[in-house]
């Protein structure tokens, strides 16, 4: 009666029924499950190409991207699925007042976050030579801003949510007094809008720039590498999905905190729905990247090769390829080979290479014996032609 908005945090609770508290709390584990190994594997394979030297802008804010996923199904997943499965609030006044807050602070920063994917793409195909160059300073700059932002904006949830027990029940909720009323009704305009749509804006907004750039240096011929569009397409693909996965949550959010009375409010199975698409799309983004990405495949290959190869170092075997007999193996240690002479001094190499000329195969040995025993006839006769024809 105190106050002018009132609504759950931390999930819907009070609610009975076997779909509610067991149901759902299994599909979300289902769901944290797939997106903790699809992100750790990611993950792996953008490390992976930072140990090869492959380091940039975007595979940087890549790895920002899987780790803001990683702690959305690590550390919000679980706190709705016991809130669900309890059917109240049993994680103490802490949990209760940071839940909302915290998993907020992530959906801004994947937003941030997306939009400099887009301006970083954009900035890779129209200066490439400045793109290779890797600034990291840059980077902690951009990552810098973007958590600033993201922790400052979704302040008013902490704020304004409590922990009271009705009727000897602990619920955590979101309370708004009276005397805030005005100042939420502005906030709950302009906060979708900063952190929801203007990014939307201007990521699409550097994704169209970077496809007609690089429809424009296709007929040019500027750069053979960029005309491929399956980069610019699979971050196309990631952004739209999280933007259309966010959409309900944005939504069942404006929803709430605009409606006057009790019943105008959505109703509990879209705000569910809302939250379920949320952690959803946490868990999507590695099957876009597996899916699209020849690169990433590649890099999954390389990364799983690297960690079998240290296990069995680790183990006192060798890694070393066997020659099979279609030649594949061989093929793979002759390039292992050749890159592994960049690190072997010039001595070692003429070593290697005298060894070589040394050793003769023993079934051609009797050739080239017989070639060493038997001398040339040397012909100095400088018109032999007039011989023949003498004769």
């Amino acid at each position: 009666m105190n106050t002018s908005l009132f609504d759950f945090a931390g999930g819907i609770q009070l609610l009975d029924g076997v779909d509610v508290t067991v149901a759902l709390p299994g599909l979300l584990a289902g769901i944290c499950l797939i997106g903790f190994v699809g992100n750790v594997l990611l993950l792996l394979v953008l490390v992976h190409d930072f140990r090869n030297g492959k380091a940039s802008i975007v595979n940087t804010l890549t790895v920002n991207l899987s780790a803001i996923d990683l702690l959305i199904l690590i550390v919000c997943l679980p706190i709705r699925a016991a809130t669900y499965g309890r059917q109240s609030w049993t994680l103490g006044s802490f949990v209760c007042k940071t839940a909302d807050w915290f998993q907020h602070c992530c959906l801004v920063a994947k937003s941030f976050t997306l939009a400099a994917v887009g301006q970083a793409r954009y900035n890779s195909i129209l200066n490439p030579p400045k793109f290779i160059n890797f600034n990291p300073k840059r980077v902690v700059v951009i990552l810098f801003f973007v958590w600033t932002v993201s922790c400052i904006l979704p302040i008013p949830h902490m704020v304004f949510t409590n922990l009271p027990r009705y009727e000897g029940v602990a619920l955590c909720v979101f309370e708004v007094p009276f005397y805030a009323s005005n100042f939420m009704n502005v906030f709950s305009k302009i906060y979708p809008v900063a952190a929801y749509v203007i990014p939307i804006i201007f990521t699409a907004t550097c994704y169209t720039k970077t496809l007609l750039q690089t429809k424009l240096q296709k007929k040019k011929a500027h750069n053979p590498r960029q005309q491929n569009k399956r980069i610019t397409l699979m971050l196309v693909c990631v952004s739209g999905t999280y933007s259309l996965m966010w959409l309900p949550e944005w939504s069942a959010w404006v929803w709430a905190r605009h409606s006057y009375s009790e019943g105008d409010k959505p109703p509990n199975g879209f705000i569910i729905f809302a939250q379920v698409f949320v952690y959803v799309s946490s868990a999507v983004s590695p099957i876009i990247f597996l899916a699209v990405s020849e690169d990433f495949r590649e890099g999954l290959l390389s990364a799983w090769v690297f960690l079998r190869c240290n296990g069995s170092k680790a183990a006192g075997g060798s890694c070393s390829p066997k020659t099979g007999e279609n030649g594949t193996e061989m093929g793979a240690s002759v390039i292992n080979s050749l890159q592994d002479l960049k690190t072997v001094s010039p001595t070692a190499i003429s070593e290697v290479a005298k060894d070589v000329s040394i050793r003769i195969l023993p079934d051609v040995e009797h050739f080239w014996q017989e070639r060493r025993n038997t001398t040339a006839t040397e012909v100095h006769d400088p018109v032999p032609w007039e011989r023949e024809d003498k004769q």
